[in-house]
């Protein structure tokens, strides 16, 4: 869902770059659940050919930035790729919740809460709030 809002949000606001999405505790391959396809449809967000993958070093190499959803998301990453302290960071404070195995109402709110902290975190990383 993060990866697919934040880059909407970049060609909205005309940044450049490109954003993926990986994660520490899943598995290559795995469909986006189907509230969570539903959640962005709403928004015009198209997650059906969504699929997961595990991170690796060689992904976290080439990114500018990696961001973890949560403290103990960046607590792994910084365990893992210590080397690479200075471009881990967390999206935002809370964490973001895991929706996973929960409502359509629960993916909506993490949805919100994504749009909320991606905002503040385009402008931080590109020093261009938006207007």
């Amino acid at each position: 869902m993060a990866e697919a809002l934040l880059r909407k949000m970049m060609k909205e606001r005309g940044l450049p770059g490109d954003v993926s999405s990986a994660g520490l505790f899943t598995v290559d391959g795995l469909p986006a659940t189907p509230f969570a396809i539903e959640a962005m449809k709403e928004w015009g967000i198209d997650l059906s050919g969504h699929r997961s993958r595990q991170l690796t070093r060689p992904l976290v190499e080439v990114a500018d930035h990696v961001v973890g959803m949560t403290a103990e998301h960046v607590e792994a990453l910084l365990a893992q790729f210590p080397e690479e302290h200075s471009r881990i960071r967390a999206l935002g404070l809370p964490d973001i919740p895991d929706p996973y195995g929960k409502s359509l109402e629960i993916y909506r709110g993490v949805r919100d809460l994504l749009k909320e902290w991606s905002h503040g975190l385009l402008d931080i990383l590109f020093d261009c709030p938006a207007s």
